[in-house]
């Protein structure tokens, strides 16, 4: 078996990529998926067709969508071509109508039988499943399957388009093949075979919360009434009043059906229609909702709720919300499973419109795990997955199966979960909305609202709670900040944790970290303070300051700390950085520790105390960043990323020796900008910054790739080393480079390095492709010695702030001395580069101290040229 996806661009590119596959019926069945997010249903069909002439044997299984999935990525306004050519086992496709002729839907137990008998073969191991949303018995019908044809993972959901509304579901999608399209209608593709194996799973994020409820009466997808009591109005209360005009807040907090407690339900509220507008009597579907509700108001307007398929009175229900911690974890489970699948040979892919409605980054990010799989699919209205070896209907779901014939292994992306500061993000919603309805339950008494109160309880327990050390989180912290003026915080964060790992065991270091972690909740407690759980061994301190007087609670963290230096015998000695903040908000608690942390790195000290509001931006400052912001998108957009070189002089021969790359930008007026105007503002933005240093160091091989004789070193920080298709793209150039040896990564050593492990495998990888490590920077940061003893490095540059001083600095002097006598003991070969060498004077304290290397405006200057050597 193997799959490959196209974007479609035209008839014609597509009837070359088919002749390109040579695609062959003999050798085992063809499946073609089409997920098509820009055709209307007759060109839809039209293209089914056409793929038809190209591949008559193919199998064709067609759905309209809002965005598809290719290749592991999420992409608008696009249609996905997917073939998979089988070896052994065999495809059967079906489109079958949904509703019988006088426009009654088919009975779901029927149509699980007419399924069956379609496609469904005794070894069948995997079934894609899509129907439209107006066949509302869909959650029915998947129950059924389980028991018509018990074994068989289904995989699918519901046709959609980009239309989207937050008062009620849309049932616009449609299915289609070669043969025609229906808005009625359901689509099928079974995978069968001995040796075919599937495994397929899913992801939610979805936590049930509270007392159990039970249906009690419905009225098609309409939930009328829970425990004998109108939902509608049971809902809004227990969401809050805001619910009538935030219809979207119905996107935080779904129900669960207490035997599928981790799949959401959602519902839609709605104030401004009556049962007559949402069910037309003229559908013979409906038919039966009024008979069985004669005496009941079905003209007025009311408050409703409403599902996406018919719901049954005596189901039970629980209130639930989604939030960032759970939708990580249930990502990491299934692709744990996932990655662990032998045969891995094929990726399907769906996931929920409502996640992205909920989360905006969240489709893309559990999507980055599987960049470069040969993962297809697309976006849905509501999902089916396979559930504790069940198929179940789900919303707001992730679903992903993987099949094969043979063992096999895909690309994937691991890296994605060490990056969740998006889904952090996007918390911030539902924490936002608990800060108000607490401060409005505050200030108010309303008896009718104790299941809200209680409600805002249950999910505080979850949001606002480390996980591991049932200790307040982050979040909490926030949320005191705002509600109980918790204004003085005070950050402790242990640093070199990743250096632990590679001396001391596992269990060693989780003692350390639980004594740790105990000393500070116990000393907070003791004084009358509140202890926060900010990630691993970073936690806070907080108090407010109408409270405690700043000079005691400063000397109180002194306490602390000391208490925290001495370490008994049966722990490892840490050692933790106090920084304590003072006048703190929300907004500016982080910016402040930020910028004190790199203060007290430079400065090496271990404890500091800082108004949270100095060093925050005026008015003009703010709008020189929003400048440098369209600055450096004009340079990403035009091309103006221009790289300049220095040239490096060689002490030794008396010549230049090789070249630094240092990025300028070019705005539309022809200013150029230097680096200390533009990389921070990009930093900040993270996202210019990747595409800045990708830019820049494109360009910089293109130009010595054919250069033989001359070597170039550019910088390159821990962001670019965690960015997977930097290094990536870095591995594949060294190693079809004719001279890799040329190219000299410099490593920012005054960078926060928070992953030894995966800067050492970098370097560890350059080296192994023939290209060369240089520290950049040395002596700014105050772990410098730990970096070179575990880097094999080729070079070492001493940071400019040393060198430009050392005439008239003895310490810098002396610095430079003991850092040249340390190369001549080490049993490292590393050569030492000194820069900002712009007078004759340094020159020849440099050259006493047998340096190797010069750099400066003494020898160069940075041009968009090379120099003459």
């Amino acid at each position: 078996m193997f799959t490959w996806n196209f974007q479609y661009v035209s008839k014609a590119r597509l009837a070359e990529a088919f002749s390109q596959l040579m695609l062959d019926s003999k050798k085992g069945d063809i499946l073609v998926r089409i997920h098509t997010a820009i055709h209307m249903e007759e060109e839809a069909v039209d293209l089914a067709r056409f793929i038809k002439k190209l591949a008559p044997e193919a199998h064709i299984f067609g759905t309209s969508t809002s965005a598809i999935i290719s290749w592991g990525k999420l992409i608008q306004n696009q249609c996905v071509v997917s073939v998979t050519q089988m070896s052994r086992g065999t495809v059967r496709t079906a489109l079958l109508p949904t509703f019988t002729e006088d426009g009654l839907p088919v009975p779901e137990e029927e149509l699980a039988r007419r399924v069956r008998d379609a496609v469904v073969e005794k070894d069948t191991r995997l079934m894609l499943t899509f129907l439209t949303g107006k066949y509302l018995g869909v959650y029915n019908f998947v129950e059924k399957c389980n028991d018509v044809f018990p074994g068989v993972q289904m995989i699918g959901g519901l046709a959609n388009t980009s239309e989207i509304n937050l008062r009620r579901f849309l049932d616009s999608g449609f299915v289609f093949n070669e043969t025609g399209y229906s808005d009625k209608g359901i689509i099928l593709a079974s995978i069968s075979g001995d040796e075919v194996e599937s495994f397929s799973s899913y992801a939610t994020g979805v936590q049930a919360i509270g007392e159990e409820s039970e249906i009690t009466d419905t009225f098609g997808t309409c939930v009328l009434s829970v425990n004998g009591r109108d939902a509608a109005r049971e809902y809004r209360i227990g969401v809050g009043n805001e619910l009538k005009d935030r219809p979207e807040l119905t996107n935080l907090f779904p129900y669960v059906y207490s035997d599928a407690s981790d799949i959401p339900i959602f519902v839609r509220f709605s104030d401004d229609r009556s049962l007559s507008e949402i069910f037309d009597r003229d559908e013979p579907m409906n038919r039966v909702w009024y008979q069985s509700h004669q005496g009941l108001d079905v003209e007025s307007k009311r408050e409703l709720i409403c599902a996406n398929h018919n719901v049954r009175a005596g189901k039970k229900l629980k209130r639930a919300f989604i939030y960032d911690r759970k939708v990580i974890t249930d990502n990491r489970s299934l692709f744990r499973r996932v990655e662990n699948f032998e045969k891995a040979e094929t990726i399907f892919g769906y996931s929920c419109i409502a996640r992205s409605m909920i989360y905006s980054n969240c489709v893309k990010w559990e999507l980055s795990a599987y960049e470069n799989s040969n993962m297809c699919g697309c976006i849905t209205e509501g999902e089916i997955a396979h559930v504790d070896g069940r198929n179940t209907f789900a919303n707001c779901s992730f679903v992903v199966a993987v099949i094969g014939e043979e063992p096999a292994t895909q690309k994937y992306n691991p890296y994605a979960f060490s990056h969740t500061d998006s889904l952090v993000a996007d918390n911030r919603e539902l924490l936002n909305y608990l800060y108000n309805i607490e401060h409005e339950l505050s200030v108010k008494e309303d008896p009718a609202a104790d299941s809200l109160k209680a409600f805002v309880r249950d999910c505080e327990l979850k949001l606002l709670y480390s996980d591991k050390d049932e200790i307040p989180n982050a979040a909490a912290m926030n949320m005191d900040i705002k509600l109980k003026g918790y204004d003085r915080i005070c950050m402790i964060n242990v640093i070199d944790t990743e250096a632990m790992k590679m001396v001391f065991p596992e269990q060693l270091i989780d003692l350390t970290y639980k004594s740790f972690t105990s000393k500070c909740v116990s000393f907070a407690k003791q004084k009358g303070y509140s202890v926060y759980v900010i990630s691993d061994w970073h936690l806070a301190v907080g108090a407010p300051s109408y409270m405690f007087a700043l000079s005691e609670f400063v000397a109180d963290m002194e306490q602390l700390q000391k208490e925290l230096f001495e370490t008994a015998e049966d722990y490892i000695a840490i050692v933790p950085i106090f920084c304590v903040l003072d006048d703190c908000t929300v907004e500016d608690l982080n910016p402040a520790y930020n910028s004190a942390r790199l203060e007290m790195a430079n400065k090496n000290i271990q404890f500091s105390v800082r108004d949270a509001k100095q060093g925050q931006l005026d008015e003009e400052s703010i709008r020189e960043r929003y400048r440098m912001v369209n600055v450096i998108n004009y340079a990403i957009s035009h091309d103006k990323v221009i790289p300049y070189f220095q040239g490096i002089y060689d002490n030794n021969t008396g010549s230049i020796h090789h070249y630094e790359a240092l990025m300028r930008l070019q705005d539309e007026n022809g200013k150029i900008y230097y680096p200390g105007s533009f990389l921070d503002v990009a930093r900040s933005y993270g996202l210019l910054y990747d595409s800045l240093s990708k830019m820049m160091i494109s360009k910089v091989f293109e130009k010595f790739r054919n250069i033989s004789g001359r070597s170039v070193s550019m910088n390159i920080g821990m962001r670019d080393i965690k960015n997977r298709d930097m290094v990536e793209f870095i591995y594949e150039f060294l190693s079809t480079v004719e001279h890799p040896e040329n190219f000299v990564f410099e490593i920012l050593e005054n960078e926060d390095i928070d992953d030894y492990d995966m800067m050492m495998a970098f370097v560890d990888k350059v080296h192994e492709l023939g290209g060369q490590i240089s520290i950049d920077d040395f002596g700014s940061g105050f772990s410098n010695l730990q970096h070179i003893a575990n880097i094999h490095s080729d070079f070492l540059k001493i940071d400019g702030s040393i060198v430009k001083n050392c005439v008239d600095d003895e310490q810098s002097a002396n610095l430079i001395k003991l850092i040249s006598g340390w190369k001549t003991l080490s049993s490292q070969k590393f050569m030492i580069i000194a820069e900002y060498v712009e007078n004759q004077e340094i020159q020849d304290l440099l050259l006493n101290f047998g340096i190797d290397y010069s750099q400066g405006y003494l020898f160069s200057r940075p041009g968009p040229e090379l120099e003459q050597v």
